[in-house]
């Protein structure tokens, strides 16, 4: 079992909450906490907490980062489930790196930490506590786009200094980026088996189908929860063993060989059929 701190901007793209369900109901993954990212990260952190309430667990932290940081302009799914400004009092005083921090120096065994939004509190931890960083497992990232000629890609590109900071942090850094995890999708089909997992069925079924209505479109694609496969193993994804690193221009963040010595790897396959079963078949466990 993996210890795992889940950094996330959910309540825009639906993905973000099927990664979270995924690490909750997942008995290979022990969830230690929850940050937000991006936007009214208050709202985020109690969007998380009522699902949270809804997946049957009450002992995990949630923490919400500095709010602000939108570059562009994103389709809502949360705001179905609970509605825009919502504050709960459960959330965390400590900031995001605060809570990151103490999480990772406290836990009994080393932590992965998975960002699948913008990597700015990761990237503040990083910065500030770089001691503690070295204790992680690992980090697992969401985001950036392994393509030439079109690199552009909403994680990476709203915080391209901060992604490239993290990526470059030296420790196991695996990424899942938009080439691949795209191709993970959960379709309109979905949605009776969807809302039959218990207890957060109704509003992981309320919020996809809110989406697939929002963006006029009967899929979308499960970026997240297929990046955050990475923490445990390749049975879904698999890596390209080239060492990797992160480099800023233009704006977006572009990856190139890097040293020997560089922990970061991207994903280069995906097997969408056993994912897409794994998915589902995982958050349909009981609560």
């Amino acid at each position: 079992m993996i210890s795992l701190i889940l950094d996330t901007d959910l309540g825009d793209d639906v993905d973000d909450v099927f990664a979270l369900a995924y690490a909750v109901r997942n008995p290979r993954i022990n969830l230690c906490a929850v940050t937000t990212v991006l936007g009214d990260t208050r709202w985020r952190a109690a969007l998380a907490l009522r699902l949270l309430d809804e997946l049957g667990v009450a002992d995990i932290p949630i923490a919400a980062g500095t709010p602000g940081g939108e570059v562009n302009t994103v389709t809502l799914s949360g705001d179905v489930v609970v509605p825009p400004g919502t504050d709960d009092p459960r959330c965390e005083t400590r900031s995001a790196a605060e809570l990151m921090a103490d999480v990772i120096a406290t836990a009994p065994q080393p932590v992965w930490l998975a960002t699948i939004g913008p990597a700015t509190n990761a990237a503040v931890l990083v910065a500030e506590r770089p001691e503690v960083v070295e204790g992680l497992a690992g980090i697992v990232m969401m985001g950036g786009r392994h393509e030439p000629a079109f690199p552009r890609e909403h994680n990476f590109g709203t915080n391209p200094e901060a992604a490239a900071a993290v990526c470059n942090s030296g420790g196991t850094v695996l990424v899942g980026d938009y080439v691949v995890t795209c191709q993970a999708r959960l379709r309109r089909d979905d949605l009776p088996r969807v809302r039959q997992a218990p207890g957060v069925g109704d509003s992981l079924a309320t919020m996809l189908e809110t989406y697939f209505n929002r963006r006029e479109r009967d899929w979308t694609s499960m970026y997240d929860p297929a990046a955050l496969t990475l923490a445990l193993d390749e049975t879904f994804l698999t890596l390209d063993p080239t060492p990797m690193r992160a480099d800023v221009f233009n704006g977006q963040v572009r990856f190139a060989p890097g040293s020997a010595v560089s922990g970061l790897r991207l994903a280069d396959a995906i097997d969408t059929d056993a994912f897409h079963e794994e998915l589902l078949g995982v958050i349909e466990r009981p609560a």
